[in-house]
């Protein structure tokens, strides 16, 4: 158990969030790309858009196309997406 990892799996999100919320849907379907998790396990995964912001957050937990996350990791910011 620990952390998990997919090699290049991409995907856009549902609908914006903002800066404060700890969830995040993407768009249907995809959430299967990347890692199923269970008990401790986590994945990070990143935020991008076109003008250059990142954000990485970790991902806790994973129901189909919603991911749970802690946000700002590895010294990045929380920003609304």
């Amino acid at each position: 158990m620990g952390m998990k990892f997919t090699n290049n799996a991409t995907t856009t999100l549902q609908s914006g969030i903002n800066s404060s919320v700890t969830s995040l849907t993407v768009a249907t379907g995809t959430g299967s790309l990347f890692p199923t998790l269970s008990g401790s396990d986590y994945f990070y995964c990143t935020l991008a858009n076109t003008a250059g912001t990142v954000e990485i957050v970790k991902v806790t937990a994973r129901s189909s196309d919603a991911f749970t996350i802690t946000r700002a990791q590895d010294g990045t910011s929380a920003a609304a997406w």
